[in-house]
């Protein structure tokens, strides 16, 4: 399928690098998410967090199965980002990736890519980081498109309205 970019087409013109597109894609992912009504907790007082698990659900099984013929994504599936787990004596390490085997597996994967950019180092170390990085952009447009398609689902349709990014 492809993709029409233009719904980030402001922060493409922001932002000059893949990292810094794919951090300020991903924030406004999370922004629409919560607008949508796709919240990680629902009590009233907490705080208000993206729900990818239900966005996910309402994307299905078939767009894993899209993005797993896509060539540019499969990075994430065969070499996704290792994790930053704390070791026993409080320290940390690069431990073994996350294995994707649903759709919120791989939004997870995708959220291992920005978080090490955000809240790691923000830097790409080789050729792979910086293909990691375009691939998670790719799997963000892939779901953007696929939310697009479903008329008939309410709140795929408010994340989409929601998304919009203009300056």
């Amino acid at each position: 399928m492809a993709v029409d970019t233009n719904y980030r087409a402001g922060i493409k013109l922001l932002f000059k690098n893949e990292w810094g597109s794919l951090v300020a894609t991903f924030a406004r992912f999370e922004y629409a998410l919560k607008l949508a009504g796709y919240l990680k907790y629902e009590k009233a007082g907490t705080s208000a967090e993206a729900g990818w698990a239900g966005f996910a659900g309402d994307l299905g099984d078939g767009f894993l199965a899209h993005c797993r013929a896509l060539p540019e994504v499969q990075v994430l599936f065969n070499a996704p980002p290792r994790l930053l787990k704390v070791d026993r004596d409080q320290a940390v390490s690069w431990k073994k990736a996350r294995a994707v085997n649903s759709v919120s597996d791989f939004f997870l994967v995708v959220q291992d890519v920005r978080g090490s950019l955000f809240h790691g180092d923000a830097k790409v170390h080789g050729e792979r980081d910086g293909e990691r990085i375009e691939a998670a952009q790719v799997v963000l447009d892939e779901a953007w498109g696929w939310a697009l398609q479903d008329k008939t689902n309410a709140r795929l349709v408010r994340f989409c309205e929601a998304f919009r990014f203009t300056q």
